[in-house]
């Protein structure tokens, strides 16, 4: 046997230090400020967590947790050991929360001993600038162990209710579906929003405005009290009555308030509102703004500046602004509207909203006040751009002086001719200064009070003057029901009700939508039937689980955890016994409660004749038996065509035929499938689509006509042999031919995951494809009988020539037409 040299042990080199992060890009920015003596390297997000496929919770050892490596991260892990094993030390840089330490945490522990204070050393910085990454460096520390258990907490609680309540769901209702301790709570709000409006029952009410007038100024007065007391028209008739009783009444002014009001900015961005503004002003999701918020934090290429991180860490409960930041803004302020926009003393938005927890973080803002957004937008992409903006106008915002307003309340106290006195209200604004809103106002939803601003300005007016009465206007009102809620309203309930962290909102709303259980309408979630139902069962099984109180009374004990208040065993252990309970009840009960909640009960089955319960798959709700599996008698709900085939038979076997709907829309089938499989497709009216249409086009295997197919991934050509001859290929765009062979033609395809591309009809002997659509327009040199569109990351269109490799501006470019019926236009 040959003998092998032994491997040399791996000598460390002298000085150099391993810096970990969760990120690549956030590695690239940190590794620029960074001298020879470290490497910078990426996590890529946590490397351990729960097992994925089963409860990974030891409940009689203490709760004791299982985890494992995640997958696809044991080659990250190697390649950290590796680099480990050459330095002095490991710097761990992941984020400054609760899942960064826990990041942290797990790195350290896979590299050694994570409370080996000479080996692993922790920093920790709000914003990802030169200077605040070498001052955190001068000042490593220990992880923070509480930080650790807090999270680790949360996350045992919330596997503890997933994977032991969701399975109430998957037999009466559809496997896959799931519950969420903060998750349902938060759909339990949509769905009770969505009761309230259909018990909501609009009551009548009028009001009464007097069309006034003064040198050809125009204003109004409403009734705002009749003799006295506040009142309520319920109908046309009193209206009227009052109406005459004021009319030939002269308006004559009676008591002018004026005052001044002052109107202080809103505080500096915290991850909730930040959420709540950019859905408002920006149309973004949570999920999107969080993400768009990550990119500007970990660091963008700004030319000559090289890797900047533009804001301050996203995810924070804080108001807090650090003194310097402070009197950058002052002084930008200061050069740029003068000194009467800079408040006499700095505004101290310190302790406003924060726990003891977040007094280190700080507001979401610019981690420099001097890089304007217009500096940074030929660098950023249009939506990335628009969120630097909000953040910066935002915080400079709320460090400049008041908005002053002059406001004028006008009454006209009147004596109508049955001796009841009614009281006229006008009210009107003028700014005086306008201080912040120069430069930001908050957005506002509809529905949301009016505003100073909204007020419009009086005319000068004198008591006792007679005003001129052009019109007395009656209005008919109905009360309305609460609105639902759109996801800026939902996220400030979220937090009003102390329900989950703003750092969980994006991924809690993202799951409602992923899950099917709510949808968008006109930028207002709707619960879906699927999602009234999985609420109803799971409240009725966990009626204290899922409360509102109980909720946001268990993220005030989660969070004592990370202020040494409580140890994380004792939070689980008070949770889980109750928690037992109710699993046990609802165990016994099942049966009875799964019937109250989903049995459709004016239906029987038509085959046993046990009732018929509502149940969910892929494809929508159905009517199965309740005697399943004994009986597996179903009907859909979801909208089969209501067509009568009156008795019509099978032409393949003579059996009886039946309107179904599946993954690709409705069609006809055979009842005695699966022996027999004949199909037709069917359109949503219900009429027969056509099976295929013949095109010119001759069969290269067979010679028989081919005619034209949709299937799956869109249009194509088939031949009509089948199923002789089952030759398929893609429908070309005419008169395209393909650049590379200039054999095939050109056609619009689908990857499995549904993007579309473009390539020629000759794959696998021809491999041309392109993300950039195709339109039927020469190019002007001569090289090619088609053109490609191509769309940049900011949205900046430019036509490209596949063979010469020009670019031509869409203007100067004349007869374009599209090749196709769309596609992203993005590249590879």
């Amino acid at each position: 046997m040959a003998k092998t040299k032994p491997k040399k042990p791996r000598t460390k080199k002298k000085g150099l230090h391993l810096v970990v992060v969760e990120s690549p890009a956030k590695a690239r920015t940190i590794g620029k400020y960074l001298g020879g003596q470290y490497e910078v390297a990426a996590s890529v997000g946590h490397v351990r967590d729960l097992p994925l496929r089963e409860l990974g919770v030891n409940v009689e050892a203490g709760f004791e947790p299982k985890y494992v490596t995640i997958r696809g991260k044991g080659k990250i892990l190697q390649e950290l050991k590796r680099k480990a094993k050459e330095v002095d030390s490991v710097i761990l840089a992941t984020d400054p929360d609760r899942e960064g330490e826990a990041i942290a945490f797990h790195v350290a522990e896979q590299l050694g001993d994570p409370l080996d204070e000479d080996r692993f050393r922790r920093v920790r910085f709000h914003e990802i600038t030169r200077d605040a990454v070498l001052r955190a460096l001068e000042q490593p520390g220990p992880i923070d162990v509480r930080k650790v258990e807090a999270q680790q907490a949360r996350r045992i609680l919330d596997r503890l209710v997933g994977y032991q309540a969701s399975p109430f769901l998957w037999k009466p209702i559809r496997p896959g579906l799931s519950a969420g301790r903060v998750q349902t709570v938060a759909l339990r709000l949509i769905c009770e929003r969505e009761e309230e409006i259909r018990a909501f029952t609009p009551q009548e009410y009028w009001s009464i405005l007097a069309q006034l007038e003064k040198d050809d100024h125009p204003f109004q007065a409403k009734l705002h009290k009749i003799d006295g007391k506040a009142f309520h028209l319920g109908n046309e008739v009193e209206t009227a009555a009052v109406v005459a009783d004021v009319r030939g009444t002269p308006f004559v002014i009676t008591d002018i308030k004026r005052r001044e009001r002052r109107k202080n900015p809103a505080p500096p961005f915290t991850t909730s509102t930040l959420q709540q503004e950019a859905a408002k002003r920006l149309g973004f999701s949570a999920k999107r703004t969080m993400a768009l918020a990550q990119q500007l934090y970990e660091g963008v290429e700004l030319g000559d500046r090289g890797a900047v991180g533009l804001i301050t860490y996203m995810r924070t409960d804080s108001t807090r602004v650090a003194a310097p930041a402070v009197a950058a803004a002052r002084g930008w302020i200061d050069s740029e509207f003068g000194r009467d926009y800079v408040p006499d003393s700095p505004r101290d938005w310190s302790g406003t909203r924060q726990k003891a927890a977040q007094e280190a973080h700080e507001a979401v803002r610019p981690t420099d006040v001097e890089i304007h957004p217009d500096d940074v937008r030929p660098f950023l992409e249009a939506p990335t751009a628009r969120l630097y903006e909000l953040i910066w106008l935002r915080f400079v915002a709320s460090q400049m002086a008041a908005a002053i307003y002059d406001t004028t309340t006008v009454d006209f106290d009147l004596q109508g001719a049955s001796g009841r006195r009614y009281l006229f209200r006008a009210t009107g604004s003028v700014v005086k200064f306008a201080g912040f809103t120069r430069l930001y106002q908050e957005a506002q939803e509809t529905g949301e009070h009016r505003r100073l601003d909204d007020l419009a300005p009086l005319p000068p007016l004198a008591t006792r003057e007679t005003i001129t009465l052009k019109a007395l206007v009656p209005e008919q009102h109905f009360t309305q029901p609460p609105p639902r809620f759109t996801e800026a309203s939902l996220v400030k309930e979220l937090e009003r009700l102390g329900i989950g962290r703003p750092s969980t909102y994006a991924h809690i709303i993202s799951t409602l939508r992923d899950r099917q259980y709510v949808e968008d309408r006109e930028k207002r979630f709707h619960p879906t039937e699927l999602g009234e139902t999985v609420t109803k069962l799971l409240v009725r099984v966990f009626p204290d689980i899922f409360d509102v109180n109980f909720t946001s009374q268990m993220e005030e004990e989660l969070d004592s955890v990370e202020e040494g208040e409580r140890t994380w065993r004792r939070v689980l252990e008070d949770f889980y016994g109750p928690f037992q309970r109710r699993l046990r009840e609802g165990e016994a009960r099942s049966d009875e409660l799964v019937k109250e909640v989903l049995e459709a009960s004016h239906e029987r089955c038509s085959e046993c004749g046990r009732p018929m319960i509502v149940r969910w798959n892929r494809y929508g709700r159905f009517l199965g038996c309740s005697g399943y599996p004994e009986c597996r008698h179903t009907r859909s709900l979801e909208g089969t065509p209501a067509i009568d085939l009156k008795g019509e038979k099978c032409p393949d076997c003579g059996g009886q035929l039946v309107a179904k709907r599946g993954r690709f829309g409705a069609f006809v089938a055979c009842t005695n499938y699966p022996e027999c499989r004949y199909t037709r497709g069917l359109d949503e009216n219900g009429a027969e689509k056509p099976r295929a249409t013949p095109t010119d086009e001759k069969c290269e295997k067979c010679g028989s006509p081919m005619v034209a197919r949709r299937g799956r991934y869109g249009e194509f050509l088939a031949c009509s042999a089948y199923p002789k001859c089952k030759n398929t290929r893609p429908l070309a765009i005419p008169g395209l031919k393909c650049p590379k062979c200039q054999e095939g033609g050109i056609a619009e395809k689908r990857t499995r995951r549904g993007k579309t591309f473009w390539g020629c009809t000759r794959y696998p002997q021809c491999d041309w494809s392109s993300w950039d659509r195709p339109l039927t327009t020469p190019c002007p040199n001569g090289d090619s009988e088609f053109l490609l569109m191509k769309t940049s990351r900011r949205g900046e269109e430019m036509l490209l020539c596949p063979r010469c490799g020009q670019k031509f501006e869409p203007a100067a470019v004349t007869g374009e037409r599209d090749g196709s019926s769309g596609g992203d236009g993005t590249g590879p």
